[in-house]
């Protein structure tokens, strides 16, 4: 999946690229559909992704997976609530959140073409013309002003964060998008897999960070799914297992 280390931004200008025409064309974009339990409808979502993409988008990630089983499961989650995803991907939960009635939904990405005009495709394929969903590019930790605008210039009452912890130097930039976008009385869902079990702690430190900030941290499941890449190194059984976790402000009771 990745290397031991987060990635680096090594910047050589042009000395290193190659010619027009050199490098074969990637790979097409490919349908895939998850079934959802009977009797719930639709009950197929189709889910496009991209061939290959360099941040991971053209993956449908076990996290996803399992967090959109825990929203047809528990549909007041998202039911007559404002939703945004960030690092949305394939935008699963997004999809099972506009199929269990959520009043607002806005699926973010980084601000890449290809990214956002895939999940634009995948709702489209699902929803088309729904007027509740929308597709926005958001680089963690910057302006949060267009993000509030799609939703009446409110915060959010449920953000959903699937499979982003591992992403270590990002953890202060997706922190302040989380404090910017949710409500007080609203909850983020962070759910992920230890896809490098060497670096289990580095993970966890997100959600340490979001109790430094005031958050209550409690965790909701923990759910073996098999490890995504067959191929990796470490312990399967650490790289199968999906954890769910729910940050929210503190309740203050009144005296």
């Amino acid at each position: 999946m990745a290397s031991d280390t987060d990635q680096e931004d090594f910047s050589f200008g042009e000395m290193f690229e190659e010619p027009a025409g050199y490098l074969p064309p990637p790979p097409p974009s490919k349908l895939v559909e998850y079934t959802r339990p009977s009797p719930l409808d639709p009950r197929t979502i189709k889910i496009n992704l991209l061939g290959t993409h360099p941040l991971w988008g053209h993956h449908l990630w076990n996290a996803s997976k399992v967090f959109a089983s825990y929203i047809d499961a528990n549909p007041q989650t998202v039911r007559n609530k404002s939703v945004l995803e960030l690092g949305a991907a394939g935008a699963l939960p997004s999809m099972i959140a506009c199929a269990q009635k959520a009043r607002r939904i806005v699926v973010t990405d980084y601000p890449d073409a290809d990214l956002l005009q895939n999940i634009q495709t995948t709702i489209d394929l699902n929803f088309p013309r729904s007027p509740i969903i929308s597709v926005a590019g958001h680089l963690w930790g910057h302006n949060i002003e267009n993000i509030l605008e799609l939703n009446g210039n409110h915060k959010y009452n449920v953000l959903v964060l699937c499979d982003l912890v591992f992403n270590h130097s990002e953890h202060a930039a997706l922190m302040r998008s989380v404090l910017g976008l949710l409500e007080k009385d609203g909850r983020a869902f962070v759910v992920f897999t230890h896809h490098r079990p060497w670096l289990v702690e580095q993970d966890l430190k997100f959600l340490e960070r979001a109790q430094s900030e005031g958050l209550v941290c409690e965790r909701i499941l923990e759910e073996y799914t098999g490890a995504m890449f067959d191929d990796d190194p470490g312990d399967e059984r650490v790289r199968g297992t999906v954890h769910g976790f729910v940050l929210s402000y503190p309740v203050i009771v009144a005296d």
